[in-house]
């Protein structure tokens, strides 16, 4: 995905979706919807100048592979899939997890890589959708609109969203591990004729400005069914790094509003 158009600068972001059934694979031909595990990691440029991916020898890295199982494991830790564990806020890692590809014959790490894990679940309303989960079947419900709903009920708070450069000290009515979710926004009906779904999350900025704002992850993406996700938007990263690009506060505030993301030229 190229980050020229939402960022302003000349680099791209490449995403890579690791896909798997929640259920055995014996349910899944009685499910029209069944459901399924999705682990992303996005490598994002080094808008410092440096590398983006940088050369290694497997054989230095060899010990520190881990297997898909201890993956999954990580997934379950941290998408509520297991009732006897205590969770904290922490979901997503960047730099902790490196996915390794294979290009020319010669092996690649990325200098910054993003992982996070989503639930799959597509049912009504009704049920719920804790933090970390795409469902499809949600009503839409725009940025804007929520904000409305939001201030509603608390109109001396600040919306949490649009919070970006702010004091983490300042005013807000917002319960970090009761209140974060993902909102479906809209459908997108993309080249091809298959139907895409945009998604948002519903988190607030709370980090010091010396520290990344990681928990707010792809906090705009686009989700295909079959392939996972295809675009997005990762403002946490870039607003770090804001003094080496040239847009201003007020784009990142409108791309927010707006909901703007990047998405794959494939799509």
């Amino acid at each position: 995905m190229s980050a020229k158009q939402l960022y302003g600068v000349d680099a791209t972001v490449e995403c890579f979706n690791i896909l798997y059934d929640g259920y055995p694979s014996d349910k899944r031909a009685l499910k029209k919807d069944y459901d399924q595990n999705l682990i992303l990691f996005s490598v994002l440029p080094n808008v410092e100048g440096g590398l983006t991916w940088k050369e290694v020898a497997m054989d230095s890295i060899q010990k520190s592979i881990i297997p898909f199982g201890s993956l999954n494991r990580l997934f379950e830790a941290h998408t509520y899939s297991l009732f006897f564990e205590k969770y904290d806020g922490k979901t997503k890692f960047l730099n902790d997890y490196k996915i390794i590809v294979k290009r020319n014959g010669k092996f690649y790490v990325p200098t910054f890589c993003l992982l996070q894990f989503y639930a799959i679940r597509n049912r009504s309303e009704i049920f719920t959708s804790p933090f970390g989960t795409i469902n499809t079947y949600l009503n839409d419900l725009p940025i804007l609109e929520m904000e409305k709903i939001y201030k509603d009920r608390y109109p001396y708070s600040d919306f949490p969203l649009f919070g970006i450069g702010e004091s983490p000290y300042r005013l807000q009515s917002f319960d970090r591990l009761r209140d974060r979710r993902e909102y479906l926004s809209k459908k997108i009906h993309l080249k091809n004729n298959d139907t895409a779904f945009q998604f948002w999350t519903f988190t607030n900025w709370y980090e010091h400005p010396q520290n990344y704002e990681t928990e707010r992850g792809i906090d705009r993406f686009v989700y295909l069914p079959g392939k996972g996700i295809i675009g997005g938007s990762f403002d946490f990263y870039f607003y770090f790094h804001r003094k080496k690009l040239p847009i201003k506060y007020v784009d990142f505030m409108n791309n927010i509003k707006e909901e703007k993301v990047m998405i794959s030229d494939i799509y």
